[in-house]
């Protein structure tokens, strides 16, 4: 069974993101818990009589969304928590406490914590966790995921385990697989750093790209092919440390059209 956390704030986008959680695996083998992060903005003199009517509306919109969420997915299990902590800390601790495959979550929500779904917060949840997360983008009109784009550096990645969650979503949907790589040098040569993933019959395409052209290449590659899933290995240097050098922020990394799987090395 896979078991996938997601962070939602009640507004259309984290349903939304919910709802790409729920397409990702068959709903009966599938566990999804829904955090809820509450009153993150209070301070020492905000009132308890005030914190229970933030716990009592936060439990009445997580009751009104797993109803919804129950009635559209039958088969999946749903868990609920609500936290009253900060968004980074809170969703990359439970995640990594909880044995989870996946932190899913949109990118902007509308409501007072909409914090909670800017790139700024889903970056932080990106370089703190230990669990893989896909961040799906602000009004993503969900679809089959038929072709995934894998963008790598010329970073070695060693350790096959890194790629498991790449290969499940592959294989269930029986994706096209592309393998993107964007070197600073141009070399040709990089399958040997993939060679794990040669079973699922990738193609392959290189370019070349330095500094701020590298988030170009990767944007323009984008939305100049019929990509479903864009998918990332932070190594914490090399190809993502480049994404986000110079003016490249993490925020602007996740302007993105289609959601982005992030590994971690």
């Amino acid at each position: 069974m896979k078991r996938i956390l997601v962070p939602v704030d009640f507004s259309d986008t984290s349903k939304n993101a919910l709802r790409y959680a729920i397409s990702l695996f068959d709903n009966d083998q599938l566990e999804i818990t829904v955090l809820h992060i509450y009153g993150t903005q209070s301070t020492a003199l905000m009132m308890k009589s005030i914190d229970r009517i933030l716990i009592s509306d936060a439990e009445d919109h997580m009751n009104t969304l797993i109803k919804e969420m129950e009635a559209e997915a039958p088969l999946v299990v749903f868990k609920t928590k609500l936290s009253k902590n900060y968004p980074v800390s809170t969703i990359s601790e439970m995640a990594s406490r909880g044995n989870f495959d996946f932190i899913v979550m949109g990118t902007k929500g509308v409501s007072g914590l909409k914090e909670v779904f800017m790139g700024s917060v889903a970056g932080g949840v990106v370089s703190k966790s230990i669990v893989p997360v896909i961040v799906v983008p602000l009004d993503y009109e969900l679809k089959a995921i038929k072709n995934v784009v894998f963008a790598i550096g010329d970073d070695s990645i060693d350790d096959i385990a890194v790629l498991k969650s790449l290969r499940d979503i592959v294989e269930l949907h029986n994706s096209h697989l592309e393998i993107l790589h964007i070197s600073e040098n141009g070399l040709p040569d990089f399958k040997d750093t993939i060679s794990s993933l040669e079973d699922l019959n990738p193609t392959f395409t290189n370019k070349k790209a330095k500094g701020e052209d590298l988030n170009k290449q990767l944007n323009v590659h984008i939305n100049n092919n019929d990509v479903d899933l864009l998918c990332l290995v932070n190594t914490k240097k090399d190809f993502f440390d480049r994404l986000l050098s110079g003016s490249v922020t993490l925020k602007q990394t996740f302007n993105s059209p289609v959601p982005i799987l992030v590994l971690h090395k």
